[in-house]
C-alpha cells in the first residue's frame, strides 16, 4: 500500500551542499555565513553553529539557517525549537517530518541564539479593583472591538473564510532516482498552493496537496493509483515523474475518470493510449524531431550514435530521433544499455572508434552523468547531445565540481549539448519572478520539472475555473469530466493558456505544444545556444515552399521547424532621470551590446517604448566578428515612456524600462536572451554607472532606483491579421522582445513629512472639538466643517503632481477617512446639544466619552491600516 507523504527529503539537500550557492552574496549577509558554515561544519563544527548563530543574527527569519541549525545541534529540545522555528517560516514537508519524528519534549534555544530570543515576561500582578470604571471599560470595548474585526480580516485573508477544499493528488518519486528533481516539483506546487490560498482559494475553496510517493517503480506507481480513486477527493494528478510509473497508472486513472497531468513524463505511448493524460511539456516524439533537427543542421551530422536506456523512455527517444534524423537524409545507430557493465562497453566501442560524430544519450541523469565522465576520460571528444533527463542545472553543477577536482575545466563540459524545455537565461517576466521567488524561498535555483510542475498545476486550476464544475462532492465525477474537457478544448495557440513558460496548448493526443530549447555551459552556468529551432507555422503554401526550397524550414514528418538566431543581449545602464510623472516619460542612457551568429538583421532593433517613434541604434562603438560571431556595442541615450500605475500613491513603485525588438524578424526567427556577461554579474552590480562604477544609475529626485531586472518576452497576436484561414494563417505574428526594467521606490517619509504635517495638525485641532460644552454645539460644528474644506484643499494640493487617473489612489483613502472623521464629529456636536437641551445629561456625557475615545481609535486604525498595507 503506497503511503501518502512518505517522502524523505534532506532539509537542505545534504549531498549537494555546495551547489547551493548560487549567487555571490556580500559579507556580512545572513546568506553568506550559512554558506560559510556549510563548508565549515565537516572539519569545524562549533565554527559551523558559531556561524548560523550570526546568520541568524543579521536575519532571524532566515529558514535555511534555523534547518542547518537543527541538524547540527545534539540536544533533541534544541532541535525541537530550531525545527519550529523553520516550520514557522516555511512549512515544507520534510520539515515538518523531522519535527515529527522527535515527537513531544521541551525546546530551548541553542546558545548560539539564546540572546536573539525574547526573555520570558514577568508575572502579571493582580489588579486590586473589581471593576472598571466607565471610561476604562469603554476604552476596552473599543480596543476589543478593532482586535476583533482584526483577527477576522486576518483569519479571512488566510484561508480561514474558504469553502471545502479542494484537493489535487501529486505523485513523485521522492525515494527513487529522481529524488531531487521531485523535490524541486513539491516546493514548486506548496509554493503555488501557498500563493492560491492566500488569494482566496479557487473559486472561494481552499487548496490542498495529497502527496504520494511511487518510489519510481512500476508496481507501486499502480498501487498509488488506486490509492488516489479509494481516497475519492483529489479533482486531478499532477505526476508521475517517469514514463514507466506514469504508463503504469494510467489505466487506474482512466478507468477512474480522473485526469492527469504529468510534468515530465516524456514517453509517447502515454498520451496517445489515453485521452485522460496530459503532458505539461513537450513529449519524446517532439523532442526526437528537435533533437534530429539540431544534430543535422546545427551540427552538420551526417551520421549519429544513441545510447539509450533499454527502457520506455530511452526507447521512445531511439524511435523518434531514428525516424526523424533518417527523414533529414541520416542515419543513426542505437545502443541499448541496461545497467553500468553495458554503459561501460559503450563507452569503449565509442573510443576505439574515433568517430566524429555526435552521441545522444537518452538515459537517466545517473547515468548519463557516469557515460559522460567515461567517454570524455577515453578520449572521445565529438559532440554529446543530452535529453531533457539531463538537461537541468544540477547535472551542469555535477560535472563542473568533478572538472575542478581533476583540474581540467572544460574536459565534460565542452562540446555538451542539453535538450531543456527551460533555459534560464531567457526566461519571461513572469518566469524570471517566479524563478527568482523559488530561490529566495528555497536556497536554490529551480529545475526544470518546477516550471513545468507549476505549469501542470496552473493549466488543471484553469480548467477548473473555466470548465463550469460544481466543486463540491457531490459533483466530483461530473467535474472530473468537465475537467478533462476544458484542458482538452486547449487545442491550438489562438486559446492557449498563458502559463510559465509561455502559451500552453495540447496536441491531439495532450502533450503540450511547445519548443525544445537548447543549452550549452560557459564555463559557469548553462545557457542558451547560439542556433535554437522553432515549430514554424507555414503563413501559406507559397512561404512553405520558399522556406523549404531556402533551408529555412525544416520538415519532419507532418511537422514543420525553422531555424531560429539566438542573440545575446546585454545592458549596463548608465543614468535614469528627468521623470515626468504626468505623462510617463524618463530618459536613459545606457550601452547596448548583441552577440549573435549568422547576418546582421539581428542588430536590426526598434525600440518599442521610445518617445521618438523612429529612434535607431546608430553606428557601432564597436563592431567585432570572429569564427562567425559578431558583437556590437551601441550607446543609446533617449527619452522613453511607460504606463506608470498609481494605486499604492504615495507608496508606489515604478517601472522604467526600455523594450527592444527587431523590425523585421518574428520570434520564430530570432529571439533575445541575457548574455552571459549580465548572468554574472550581481543584482547590485546593475545599480552602478557604465560610465561610473563609483556611481548609481538614478538621478531621480525623491527616488531611488531599488532594482534592475533583464528578461525576454514573446509578445504579438494570435489573430489571423487578414490571412485567408484556408492558407494557415492563423496563428499570427509573434515578437520576441528584451527588457531592461529599472524599478524605482519613492522617498516616502520626506514626502509624508511635507504633506502630511498640515493635516495632522487638522487632526488634533479637529479632535479638540470634541472637548467643547455641549452647549457650545456651535463652536464644534463650524470647526468640523472648516476641517472638512480644509482637507478638500489640502488633498488637491498633495494629488495636483498625478496625471488624470479615474481610480483612488492610496493617499486619497486616507484624506477620505479623516473627513468621515470630521463629518462624524459634527454629527456628534450637533447630538450633544441636543441632548443636553432635552435634559439627557447622561446620555450626552456616554456620548462625549465614546467619541473622545474611538476619535484617536479611528485615526491609529487607519494609520495602522496603512502600515500594514505598505510597510
Amino acid at each position: 500500500m503506497a503511503a501518502r507523504c512518505a517522502t524523505t527529503i534532506p532539509p537542505v539537500a545534504a549531498n549537494a551542499v555546495p551547489e547551493v550557492v548560487t549567487v555571490p552574496d556580500l559579507p556580512g549577509t545572513a546568506s553568506a555565513y550559512t554558506h560559510e558554515a556549510l563548508r565549515a561544519r565537516e572539519a569545524d563544527p562549533a565554527r559551523a553553529r558559531e556561524l548560523l548563530g550570526r546568520a541568524l543574527a543579521e536575519d532571524f527569519g532566515y529558514e535555511p539557517a534555523w534547518r542547518w541549525l537543527a541538524e547540527l545541534v545534539d540536544d533533541p529540545a534544541e532541535r525541537r525549537f530550531c525545527l519550529d522555528k523553520a516550520a514557522n517560516l516555511v512549512a515544507e514537508p520534510d520539515t515538518l517530518r523531522a519535527r515529527a519524528a522527535l515527537g513531544r519534549g521541551p525546546r530551548r534555544p541553542p546558545t548560539e541564539v539564546a540572546d536573539l530570543v525574547d526573555p520570558p515576561r514577568p508575572v502579571s500582578v493582580a489588579r486590586t479593583r473589581k471593576r472598571l470604571r466607565g471610561k476604562r471599560r469603554m476604552v476596552a470595548i473599543v480596543l476589543a472591538a478593532v482586535l476583533l474585526v482584526t483577527l477576522i480580516a486576518a483569519w479571512t485573508m488566510t484561508g480561514g473564510g474558504l469553502g471545502p477544499t479542494l484537493h489535487i493528488a501529486v505523485v513523485t518519486s521522492g525515494t527513487g532516482e529522481i529524488a531531487e528533481q521531485s523535490a524541486h516539483v513539491e516546493r514548486s506546487l506548496r509554493m503555488r498552493v501557498d500563493e492560491l490560498n492566500t488569494r482566496g482559494g479557487v473559486a472561494g475553496h481552499r487548496v490542498e496537496l495529497d502527496v504520494y510517493d511511487d518510489e519510481g517503480r512500476a508496481d507501486r506507481a499502480r498501487a498509488v493509483a488506486e490509492e488516489v480513486v479509494r481516497d475519492g477527493r483529489a479533482l486531478f494528478v499532477v505526476g508521475h515523474g517517469g514514463s514507466d510509473t506514469a504508463l503504469a497508472a494510467s489505466p487506474v486513472y482512466r478507468a477512474a475518470g480522473i485526469a492527469a497531468v504529468t510534468p515530465s513524463a516524456g514517453s509517447s505511448r502515454l498520451t496517445d493510449d489515453s485521452e485522460w493524460y496530459f503532458r505539461s511539456m513537450f513529449g519524446n516524439r517532439t523532442q526526437g524531431d528537435f533533437l534530429a533537427a539540431y544534430a543535422a543542421k546545427a551540427l552538420g551530422a551526417r551520421a549519429a550514435k544513441v545510447v539509450y536506456d533499454d527502457e520506455e523512455y530511452g526507447q521512445s527517444v531511439n524511435q523518434s530521433f531514428s525516424t526523424a534524423f533518417g527523414l533529414l537524409g541520416s542515419t543513426a545507430e542505437g545502443i541499448p544499455v541496461t545497467d553500468d557493465a553495458t554503459a561501460d562497453d559503450a563507452v569503449r566501442r565509442l573510443a576505439d572508434s574515433r568517430s566524429a560524430d555526435p552521441v545522444v544519450l537518452a538515459t537517466t541523469e545517473k547515468r548519463g552523468l557516469r557515460f559522460v565522465e567515461r567517454l570524455r576520460e577515453a578520449g572521445f571528444t565529438a559532440p554529446v547531445l543530452g535529453t531533457s533527463s539531463m538537461g537541468t542545472q544540477s547535472v551542469h553543477r555535477a560535472l563542473v565540481r568533478d572538472e575542478r577536482e581533476r583540474g581540467r575545466p572544460g574536459l565534460f563540459t565542452a562540446g555538451l549539448h542539453l535538450a531543456t524545455p527551460l533555459a534560464l537565461d531567457s526566461l519571461s517576466g513572469p518566469a524570471l519572478t517566479w524563478a527568482q521567488d523559488y530561490e529566495k524561498r528555497y536556497g536554490q535555483r529551480p529545475l526544470w520539472p518546477a516550471a513545468t510542475a507549476r505549469q501542470a498545476i496552473d493549466i488543471g486550476v484553469h480548467a477548473a475555473l473555466t470548465g463550469g464544475l460544481g466543486l463540491d462532492e457531490s459533483h466530483r465525477g461530473e467535474d472530473r469530466r468537465r475537467l478533462r474537457d476544458a484542458l482538452a478544448s486547449l487545442k491550438d495557440r489562438k486559446n492557449a493558456f498563458p502559463a510559465l513558460l509561455g502559451p500552453l496548448y495540447f496536441s491531439a493526443a495532450g502533450s503540450a505544444q511547445m519548443p525544445v530549447s537548447f543549452v550549452v555551459s560557459d564555463g559557469t552556468r548553462l545557457v542558451s545556444a547560439p542556433v535554437q529551432f522553432t515549430a514554424y507555422d507555414p503563413p501559406s503554401d507559397r512561404a512553405l515552399r520558399e522556406g523549404l526550397a531556402g533551408g529555412e524550414v525544416i520538415a519532419i514528418d507532418g511537422r514543420y521547424l525553422t531555424l531560429r538566431q539566438v542573440v545575446a543581449t546585454g545592458v549596463n545602464l548608465n543614468e535614469v532621470r528627468d521623470l515626468d510623472t504626468r505623462d510617463g516619460t524618463y530618459f536613459v542612457d545606457f550601452f547596448l551590446w548583441l552577440k549573435y551568429n549568422g547576418d546582421h538583421v539581428a542588430s536590426d532593433v526598434s525600440f518599442v517604448n521610445s518617445v521618438k517613434p523612429d529612434l535607431k541604434l546608430g553606428q557601432p562603438l564597436r563592431d567585432v566578428t570572429e569564427n562567425g560571431r559578431t558583437y556590437r556595442l551601441y550607446r543609446v541615450a533617449d527619452r522613453f515612456k511607460n504606463a506608470l500605475e498609481f494605486r499604492d500613491f504615495p507608496f508606489d513603485r515604478q517601472a522604467l524600462d526600455v523594450r527592444l525588438q527587431n523590425r523585421t524578424r518574428t520570434a520564430d526567427e530570432v529571439i533575445y536572451v541575457t548574455d552571459k556577461e549580465i548572468l554574472n554579474q550581481s543584482p547590485e552590480e546593475y545599480l552602478r554607472s557604465g560610465t561610473d562604477a563609483d556611481a548609481g544609475i538614478d538621478n531621480l529626485p525623491n527616488w531611488f532606483a531599488s532594482s534592475v531586472t533583464f528578461a525576454q518576452r514573446t509578445v504579438g497576436s494570435s489573430d489571423a491579421l487578414g490571412g485567408n484561414e484556408a492558407s494557415g494563417a492563423v496563428s499570427g505574428i509573434y515578437y520576441s522582445q528584451y527588457t531592461a526594467d529599472v524599478e524605482i521606490a519613492r522617498d516616502v517619509l520626506p514626502f509624508l513629512v511635507k504633506n502630511l504635517l498640515p493635516l495632522v495638525l487638522l487632526i488634533g485641532v479637529t479632535y479638540l472639538s470634541l472637548f467643547f460644552k455641549a452647549s457650545d454645539g456651535a463652536a464644534p460644528v463650524s470647526m468640523g466643517v472648516t476641517a472638512i474644506l480644509s482637507t478638500a484643499v489640502l488633498l488637491n494640493n498633495v494629488t495636483s503632481q498625478l496625471p488624470s487617473v479615474s481610480y483612488t489612489v492610496a493617499l486619497e483613502w486616507g484624506y477620505y477617512a479623516f473627513i468621515l472623521l470630521a463629518a462624524m464629529c459634527v454629527l456628534v456636536a450637533m447630538l450633544r446639544k441636543r441632548f443636553v437641551n432635552r435634559g439627557r445629561g447622561r446620555t450626552e456625557a456616554k456620548l462625549s466619552s465614546f467619541a473622545r475615545v474611538a476619535y484617536p481609535v479611528f485615526i491609529l486604525t487607519v494609520v495602522l491600516g496603512y502600515v500594514v498595507a505598505y510597510a
